[in-house]
């Protein structure tokens, strides 16, 4: 798994800045220190346990001895640090026998359990138990690699499910290895959970046949549960892996250790601040290949940024965008020429797109074969840059690259030899959801001007929108959604803001050259109520839509088209949240017209129909257009909500569905801050191909009420939370291989701090395996605020969440409280509170000197206040 590990934090005589301004108490006392409150414990001692790397010993099962050995396998042995419980554990050994599957190394290890072997009584399972583990009440990381063969539920006529017959689980005990309570108190449910269980990502299947070597996530639950917290009290865990149920199990290579998750966004990006970059550490994407090679100045000679005679618009545009960067760090040096041109003394040339330079290049092009987007950038002498993508497209991001190791500081260009191209194809941002006319009217509280103002702010939003799809694709970024939303209830007619949204955004992209895929989403059944109940829908609305009229479909097309006309090259049809469903449980979705009930056998039958024909006429009128699907049942946890009738829903769309056609998918749940191998291949089952990822984390930890987030759920675990959170997700080695090519991430660009968000987000998109979300939040702020700015940001947020922090916990307790047990807020939490907001506004009159974005100061501004307001109150 790619674990996102914390960069190396440099001395810890230099990080006593970032402890000025995180600290809001240090408790050196252990009794007090919890995962629950990250600050409860010393950054010292924090910061000693994440140096540690991987606790857990023996881990790919190498060291042991055999005891006896009658027969080919090996179950008579002793293994260094963990202990054999019960029968049916074979240890494997290729040196002994060549033909054993083993993840890593030479040995790994087997259970194996036949059903007679699974009692109804006392029912205990078989498996490894490692020795003590010394850890510090904090947020852990859990992994290992597992293989499954025809695993069945012990007891199969009580229980439909594995549960937790795959039985992975921690021990946990205190300081003197006396076994404590798993339990954790979750404030989502009110109630205490078992932490120890580890297993959660197969409990949900009803059996599994053969799952091949994956790298697994030990966890309790889903999002928004905090995984691998250390009870209170914790000093020691062991770890178990066993099996209940029969079949057969395979386990190597553990991995525990203290995750990021321990550490506030100061803390982790400090260390950054105390090195010299090069330009070239600091581009955004970061790319496949590069190699840093001279410094060019730029101060004393002609330059030329040279373009084909008939440029296609990206690389007109790109060309304009480069002279223009070059001319704010030398003014009137450089010129656009259009056409072969030859250089002469004393004249830096970049050539963008000239293809003679091919054969030149040719060593270097093989590396980007079909990329569309790829390109390579090389000095075939000090003075001569090429610039050169295997398409327009990848000449502008060529280019976009090339502008970022412009430096005003001595007037240079950072050459490096660039070969680069993207992991995902497709790299999405959402828009703003604008009220439109109609919308507005539907609230009688309105005065008529207040609607006309709002209309009237929309169009300048939309102009903020416009200009900032230049800045976005220089990021690489290279699709827009419309959120569905948007459109408005009567999503059939969705007025005229959104039109002119469109057509402006598409004049847009044509000025850029089509390095932007429009795309337009639509949700066919938003007229409904959140998960409504099929049985109380009102006639009117039961009307509004149904599969199997002509009239309706067209509808769809109608507002399709809008998109389309614009240069839309993508559709998502979406069913999600607003399907009706039947009974009142969420899960089992319905028809809910008499023609279609008439016309098709189920839901799934009729939204095979509904895509089919609009994948027809997309086809037929339009050519290559992307379409996209999003069920209803589009994460895992909804299929466990739905009792089967999402595997039966799925059976039936994948048999049917068009084989083109993308389906989304958000993860184990709405928002997935981690996906493993069993996640996504339970899923691709599911649907029958790679599923396209729509992700909801960006947003999901600083969340604040309703569904999730720290300051939800665990406000001493706030202060963890990023006003700018990088993109920040567990995601399997292969992530690209075994997902759809497109990836999609749900946000707000309209807001300065989702700008920066969208910038790690292309960062990851384009380069994966490269991606660090702490050095890449770094460089977004460098790059746009410099180094004062981007620390000033940086502390204005630790010390907000402080505040949050603060006001939450008081929240949840005054929320939490009744007559049998009131809460009583400490002078200790109010003088915290006040400390918090006066640093608070003093680093914001900083801030107001060192950033240069005022959109971006207002926003914080708001933020602040409104949060000082939210104290205030919850004190009073």
């Amino acid at each position: 798994m790619k674990n996102r590990i914390l960069p190396i934090f440099l001395s810890i005589g230099i990080t006593a800045i970032v402890l000025a301004f995180t600290a809001v108490s240090v408790n050196n006392d252990e009794d007090q220190w919890s995962s629950m409150r990250t600050k409860s414990i010393p950054y010292k001692v924090r910061k000693a346990e994440f140096d540690k790397g991987n606790i857990a010993m023996n881990v790919s099962f190498e060291e042991g001895e055999v005891i006896s050995k009658n027969d080919s396998a090996i179950t008579d042995f002793k293994l260094k640090n963990w202990t054999v419980v019960g029968d049916n554990v074979e240890w494997l050994d290729n040196t002994l026998d060549k033909n054993h599957d083993i993840r890593s190394g030479n040995r790994a290890i087997k259970i194996k359990r036949e059903p007679i072997d699974a009692l109804e009584i006392n029912n205990t399972a078989n498996g490894i138990l490692s020795d003590f583990i010394e850890v510090i009440p904090g947020n852990y990381l859990f992994f290992f690699d597992i293989k499954l063969e025809k695993i069945l539920p012990a007891v199969k006529r009580l229980s439909s499910k594995i549960s937790q017959d795959i039985d992975i689980h921690l021990e946990f005990y205190d300081k003197n290895k006396q076994v404590i309570s798993p339990g954790i108190y979750y404030n989502y449910w009110k109630k205490e959970v078992d932490n120890s269980f580890k297993g959660f990502s197969f409990s949900n299947l009803y059996y599994i046949d053969k799952f091949d070597w994956g790298r697994i996530r030990g966890r309790t639950m889903n999002y928004p549960f905090s995984e691998g917290d250390m009870p209170d009290g914790c000093k020691y865990i062991k770890i178990f892996f066993g099996l209940k149920g029969s079949g057969t199990m395979y386990v190597d290579n553990v991995d525990f250790r203290l995750s990021r998750w321990n550490f506030t966004p100061l803390e982790r990006i400090q260390p950054f601040f105390e090195k010299e970059w090069e330009l070239t550490d600091l581009l955004i994407p970061v790319p496949q290949e590069i190699k840093p090679k001279s410094k060019i100045d730029l101060s004393s000679k002609k330059i030329i940024v040279a373009i084909p005679e008939n440029p296609h618009n990206a690389q007109l545009s790109s060309g304009n965008q480069l002279v223009n960067k070059i001319n704010s760090i030398v003014k009137n040096k450089a010129t656009l020429y259009k056409g072969v041109y030859k250089k002469r003394n004393g004249e830096i040339v970049f050539y963008i797109g000239n293809t003679n330079f091919r054969e030149k290049l040719k060593n270097e092009l093989k590396k980007i074969v079909g990329e569309e987007e790829g390109y390579v950038i090389k000095a075939v002498n000090d003075e001569e840059i090429v610039l050169l993508g295997n398409t327009p497209k990848g000449d502008y991001y060529a280019v976009t690259t090339v502008m970022q190791l412009l430096s005003k500081q001595g007037k240079y260009y950072h050459h490096a030899e660039i070969i680069d191209y993207p992991d995902f194809k497709g790299r999405s941002y959402l828009l703003y959801v604008f009220k439109n006319k109609w919308t507005l009217e539907q609230n009688n509280k309105l005065t008529t001007e207040e609607i006309e103002k709002t209309l009237q702010q929309n169009l300048i939003d939309i102009d903020d929108e416009v200009a900032s799809v230049q800045k976005l694709a220089n990021y690489k970024l290279n699709k827009i959604y419309n959120n569905y939303g948007h459109l408005s209830k009567k999503w059939w007619s969705p007025g005229k803001v959104f039109k002119n949204e469109f057509k402006r955004l598409g004049d847009k992209n044509k000025e850029l050259g089509n390095v932007i895929n429009l795309s337009l989403m639509i949700n066919p059944y938003f007229h409904f109520d959140y998960e409504s109940q099929e049985e109380n829908l009102p006639d009117s609305l039961r009307q509004v839509f149904s599969h199997s009229k002509p009239e309706d479909l067209n509808k769809m097309k109608e507002v399709i088209k809008i998109g389309l006309n614009n240069g839309a090259k993508t559709v998502m049809i979406c069913a999600d949240d607003f399907v009706p469903h039947k009974g009142t449980e969420r899960g089992i979705y319905t028809l809910f017209t008499d023609g279609d009930k008439k016309a098709f056998y189920n839901m799934a039958h009729a939204q095979t129909f509904m895509l089919g024909e609009i994948n027809n006429w997309l086809k037929k009128d339009y050519g290559d257009i992307r379409l996209e699907f999003c069920p209803a049942p589009y994460l895992n946890e909804f299929v466990d909500y739905s009792r089967g009738s999402a595997e039966a829903f799925f059976r039936e769309l994948a048999s049917h569905m068009p084989k083109d056609v993308a389906v989304i998918w958000t993860g184990n749940t709405v928002r997935s801050t981690s996906y493993d191998v069993a996640d996504i291949r339970r899923y691709t089952s599911y649907i029958e191909k790679k599923p396209m990822l729509w992700d909801n984390t960006p947003y999901a930890r600083e969340l604040e009420g309703g569904n999730g987030g720290y300051p939800a759920h665990y406000p001493g675990k706030a202060v963890m939370c990023n006003l700018f959170e990088p993109y920040d997700i567990i995601v399997p080695d292969n992530f690209v291989d075994i997902m759809d090519s497109h990836i999609y991430s749900n946000g707000e660009t309209l807001k300065e701090r989702w700008k920066i968000k969208y910038a790690s987000f292309a960062d990851f998109a384009w380069n994966t395996n490269s991606y660090d979300p702490d050095m890449s939040l770094f460089r977004v702020l460098i790059s746009e605020f410099g180094k004062k700015g981007a620390l000033k940001l940086l502390q204005f947020n630790d010390t907000y969440y402080n505040l949050v922090s603060v006001w939450a916990t008081i929240r949840n307790g005054k929320e939490n409280a009744n007559d049998e047990h009131p809460y009583k807020i400490t002078e200790t939490q109010i003088e915290k509170g006040k400390k918090s907001i006066k640093k608070l506004k003093a680093i914001y009159k900083t801030l107001k000197k060192s950033v240069n974005n005022k959109k971006l100061l207002d926003e914080l501004k708001i933020k602040m206040e409104r949060k000082e307001k939210q104290f205030n109150e919850v004190i009073s």
